[in-house]
């Protein structure tokens, strides 16, 4: 009771149903437009090579003495060093959330 109003159970039913309603339109919708795990595995390794390739092409390009500068080389190899260590933490996380749930299985 909020200031010596009685809600009306039927109403508040309804605003329950309504509210549910809403969220579960809300998770499907979130489900839809997600990527999948898959696609982002995949787009995270493609990441990763890319920045492995631009890495060598500036090592290269510095080599045959084109304009590049040594800052600018660095800059892509310590870019293609993040990249790659991030994907191997995302590896290590998910080898070990497996062995948890093959664990959990035994």
């Amino acid at each position: 009771m909020v200031n010596g109003v009685t809600p009306d159970p039927m109403r508040a039913d309804q605003l329950r149903q309504i509210a549910d309603q809403m969220s579960a339109d809300s998770l499907q919708s979130q489900k839809a437009n997600a990527p999948k795990f898959e696609e982002m595995l995949t787009k995270l390794i493609e990441d990763v090579d890319t920045k492995q390739k631009q890495a060598d092409e500036s090592i290269k390009q510095l080599a045959a003495g084109k304009e590049t500068s040594i800052q600018d080389v660095v800059m892509k190899l310590e870019e293609a060093d993040m990249t790659f260590h991030l994907m191997k933490e995302i590896r290590d996380k998910l080898v070990a959330a497996y062995k948890e749930v093959m664990s959990m299985s035994s």
